[in-house]
C-alpha cells in the first residue's frame, strides 16, 4: 500500500509538472531576509530580490536615474509640498482584494504608527505629512518640505494589504506575506530555508515563462557553486568576483553587474562622546590614507570594481568627477594621527556583517591589516546580519567604534539616501555635520535636475573633506546561471524572475 501511495504521488507530481509546463526555477542564495515576508526592514540585496517578487511599490527603479511606473502609472508635483499619484486600475492583492487609493492612505497611516518606528522603511518616510484619496485611483500625498526625489523614495515602500496586516499582525505577515507582485508565497519551508513562490497571473507584471520559484537558502558559497555545476540549481547569487573564472570555465554563465553602491567602513562621530578619536576629522582622514584601496580593487575585487572617491559613483546624479580617492599614504596617516594627539594610535572595535551578498571578509581583513600598520589596534568582529540590522536601526552599537556600511545609492538610484543617513537629519544619527543640513534640504527641494546635480556635487566635496567613512570600492552583484535561462534580466534590486525567458525543459 505504501508503494502504491508513493506511485500515485509521483504520478500527480509528473502531471502537475506537465500542466505547469516546467519545473520550478531553482535559485540558491546566501541568505533569506531575516524578517522573511516583512518588507519594511530594509531595501538591500538579497532581501529586496525576494520581496520585489512578492510585492510592488508605487514606483520602481531600473538602471536609469528616473523612477518608472509600477502601481502608480503617473504622478505630478502639483505644489512644492504636494504629489498626486494616478494608480494602475484592476490591481488585486494575492488574496483577491482590490488595490486602490484607500489602501495607499491606510498604508501610510500604518507607516506612522509608533510600533512601526523600529523598522527602517517607515523611518525613511518621516517627510510625509498626510495623504488623502481623491478618488478610487488617485491619491494625494503631502510632505512637510519639498522633496524632489519623493517618487524615487516610494520605490522602497512595498505595498502590503494594510487591513490584513492589522488582522494578523507583523508576526503573521512575516510568515504569510500578501502583496500584488508577480509571485505569491506558498511557503517558507521547513526551517524557513526555502521560499516557494508560484506565479500570480493577475499581476500587472505577470511572469513570462517562470511559473514557480524555489528560493533556497544555501549559506555556503562553495556549496552554491557545486549545486549550480551539478544541475541542482539554475541561478546562484551572493558570489564573489573570483568565482567568475571557475563558473565560466565549466561552461556556465555569469553576470557581473556594477552598481552605484559603495562599500565602506562607517566612522561615526556622535556615538561615544566628544573625546572619541573619530570625532576628529584628522583621524578620519588618517584612516582613509592608511588603507590600500587600490590593492583591494585589483586583488580582492579582481579589477571588477574601482576605488571610490566618494559615497556614490558616476552611475548616479551628483557624482563629482573632480574628487580623487584618498591615496594610500601610511606616512601621511601617521602624521595626521600624531597631529590629532594619537602618535601611538588607539584601540578600535569594528563590527562587520559578513553573511549577506558578496563575501567581503577579505576586504575587511585588509582594512584591519592596513590600519594596524599605522598603529591602530583593531578588533574586527563579525556579527549576524540580524544583529547588524537592529544595531543600525537604533544606532546602539555598544562598544563598537565603527562598522561596515554600504552607501546604498541603488535603493533610489540616487545618493540622497546615504547622504541623509550620514547626517544630523537621521532619526538616530551616527554621524552629524550641522553644516550639511541646509545643503541637503536645498538639494531635496530642487526639482531642476541640472541644478540639483550641482548641489549634490557640492555636498560630495564637503563629505570628502569630512571623511565620514573609509570609502573602499563600488559594489558589484555577481550571479551565476545555467543554460536553462535564455534571456537573463536584472535590476538594481536583483534578478527579475518574472521577466526571464526559459528554454524548453
Amino acid at each position: 500500500m505504501r508503494q502504491m501511495y508513493g506511485f500515485v504521488i509521483a504520478i500527480i507530481f509528473v502531471f502537475h509538472c506537465t500542466i505547469s509546463g516546467a519545473q520550478p526555477l531553482r535559485v540558491g542564495v546566501s541568505a533569506l531576509p531575516p524578517t522573511l515576508g516583512n518588507p519594511f526592514t530594509g531595501a538591500s540585496l538579497p532581501a529586496a530580490e525576494l520581496w520585489l517578487s512578492i510585492y510592488d511599490g508605487l514606483t520602481r527603479l531600473n538602471w536609469s536615474s528616473e523612477p518608472e511606473p509600477a502601481l502608480a502609472l503617473s504622478w505630478e508635483n502639483t505644489s512644492p509640498n504636494t504629489w498626486v499619484f494616478h494608480l494602475r486600475p484592476g490591481v488585486t492583492y494575492h488574496n483577491g482584494k482590490p488595490f486602490n487609493a484607500h489602501a495607499v492612505v491606510d498604508l501610510f497611516a500604518l507607516m506612522k504608527r509608533k510600533d512601526m518606528a523600529r523598522f527602517l522603511i517607515p523611518n525613511d518616510l518621516t517627510m510625509v505629512a498626510g495623504t488623502r484619496a481623491i478618488d478610487n485611483l488617485t491619491v494625494e500625498i503631502e510632505t512637510f518640505e519639498p522633496d524632489a526625489i519623493f517618487p524615487k523614495r516610494l520605490a522602497t515602500l512595498l505595498v502590503v494589504d494594510p487591513a490584513l496586516w492589522d488582522e494578523i499582525g507583523v508576526d503573521g505577515y512575516t510568515l504569510a506575506p500578501v502583496g500584488t507582485g508577480p509571485f505569491r508565497l506558498v511557503s517558507f519551508g521547513r526551517g524557513n530555508a526555502v521560499a516557494t513562490l508560484e506565479a500570480y497571473p493577475a499581476s500587472w507584471r505577470a511572469p513570462t515563462d517562470v511559473k514557480s520559484v524555489e528560493y533556497r537558502l544555501v549559506s555556503d558559497k562553495t556549496s552554491r557553486i557545486q549545486a549550480l555545476l551539478s544541475g541542482q540549481l539554475d541561478i546562484i547569487t551572493g558570489l564573489h568576483v573570483d568565482d567568475v573564472p571557475v563558473i565560466e570555465g565549466q561552461g556556465f554563465n555569469v553576470s557581473v553587474e556594477s552598481n552605484p553602491q559603495v562599500k565602506s567602513i562607517a566612522l561615526p562621530n556622535v556615538l561615544h562622546g566628544d573625546d572619541h578619536p573619530l570625532t576628529d576629522v584628522r583621524v578620519r582622514q588618517a584612516l582613509n590614507y592608511a588603507v590600500d584601496k587600490e590593492s583591494i580593487a585589483k586583488f580582492i575585487m579582481f579589477g571588477y570594481a574601482e576605488v571610490a572617491s566618494q559615497g556614490w559613483t558616476s552611475l548616479t546624479i551628483g557624482y563629482n568627477a573632480n574628487l580623487k580617492p584618498y591615496g594610500y599614504d601610511p606616512d601621511r596617516a601617521r602624521a595626521l594621527l600624531a597631529e590629532a594627539g594619537y602618535p601611538n594610535g588607539f584601540a578600535m572595535n569594528i563590527e562587520v556583517a559578513t553573511d549577506t551578498t558578496t563575501p567581503d571578509s577579505l576586504m575587511y581583513q585588509k582594512v584591519e591589516q592596513d590600519l594596524e600598520a599605522v598603529g591602530i589596534d583593531v578588533t574586527l568582529r563579525a556579527i549576524p546580519f540580524s544583529d547588524y540590522s537592529r544595531k543600525y536601526a537604533s544606532s546602539d552599537w555598544g562598544d563598537a567604534d565603527a562598522f561596515n556600511l554600504i552607501w546604498n545609492n541603488s535603493a533610489f538610484q540616487d545618493p540622497i539616501r546615504p547622504i541623509e543617513y550620514y547626517s544630523c537629519l537621521r532619526a538616530t544619527p551616527f554621524f552629524c555635520a550641522p553644516e550639511l543640513i541646509e545643503p541637503i534640504k536645498r538639494s531635496n527641494a530642487e526639482i531642476d535636475s541640472q541644478k540639483r546635480d550641482l548641489l549634490l556635487q557640492d555636498i560630495s566635496a564637503q563629505l570628502h573633506a569630512l571623511a565620514p567613512a573609509i570609502w573602499l570600492t563600488n559594489a558589484v552583484y555577481t550571479i551565476g546561471y545555467n543554460d536553462r535561462i535564455a534571456d537573463f534580466v536584472s535590476r538594481p534590486t536583483g534578478v527579475v524572475f518574472e521577466a526571464l525567458t526559459l528554454k524548453g525543459d
